[in-house]
């Protein structure tokens, strides 16, 4: 169920006022194409003079409108969506479209409106390469909450769990990040959504050369953030480099 939460600079048309959140759930139910009855709303004036930039003209005076639902509208929708809130919403209070500022959150992403309980947020999805690690150790090779992605320290091994590219710190590197690119595609991601990557060597003064060509390689343009530091040693004596990755698929 959509909730909207709307603040509004300086105050309604008296005519608006007495059943403005009853005209902003129904304006913004049929943008959100939810059931009918099935969106509520909040309404909230800020007297001008309690606004930074004091408003200005009535007319010109901005309409907050925060949608908090676990189900957001998927990212190339969403523009979309925003523009149909926004002009329903404005009509619904009689301020211009053009003043409507529209930010959607999870539902969990703070204490929903009118006191309730918090809503389930975005589900959690997992992926496994099913190496032998996974199920001693506990955990996931990659797992995505929205549009967050996180991929755990890849080695370079191949399906079988066999070593690839012993003694060679760039063979190696690259298979850290052809597993790392193999569990973003599991999850609807790629190498151009990473914004973090974390490189974890055993000699980086010998190695960082090799490590960081193919690190280029894999993410050309997308110039995530990165860290490569040196660590006494990794899980096995054969493994040079350990690779991690964050991946954002908002924009």
């Amino acid at each position: 169920m959509p909730i909207v939460d709307v603040t509004i600079v300086g105050a309604l048309d008296p005519e608006v006022r007495a059943d403005a959140a009853q005209r902003v759930a129904d304006a913004a139910g049929e943008a959100l194409r939810a059931a009918p009855g099935r969106c509520w709303a909040q309404v909230r004036e800020l007297d001008a003079k309690d606004y930074a930039e004091n408003g200005g003209p009535t007319a010109a005076r901005p309409v907050f409108l925060r949608v908090l639902r676990a189900d957001l509208p998927p990212v190339p929708a969403r523009a979309a969506v925003a523009r149909r809130l926004a002009d329903g919403v404005a009509s619904a209070l009689r301020r211009p479209a053009e003043n409507v500022h529209v930010l959607f959150e999870p539902s969990a992403a703070g204490r929903v409106a009118f006191g309730g309980d918090l809503a389930p947020g975005p589900p959690r999805h997992r992926a496994q390469s099913g190496a032998k690690w996974e199920s001693i150790v506990g955990y996931a090779r990659a797992v995505r909450v929205g549009e967050l992605v996180w991929v755990t320290g890849s080695v370079s091994v191949d399906d079988a769990g066999q070593p690839v590219g012993v003694g060679d710190a760039y063979a190696q590197s690259k298979r850290c990040l052809e597993v790392i690119e193999t569990a973003l595609g599991n999850l609807g991601a790629s190498p151009r959504d990473v914004v973090r990557t974390r490189i974890f060597v055993t000699d980086i003064q010998r190695d960082w050369g090799a490590i960081g060509r193919a690190h280029a390689e894999m993410f050309g343009e997308a110039r995530p953030a990165t860290s490569m530091v040196e660590v006494r040693r990794l899980i096995s004596d054969w493994m040079l480099v350990e690779i991690e990755a964050d991946a954002y698929l908002g924009g």
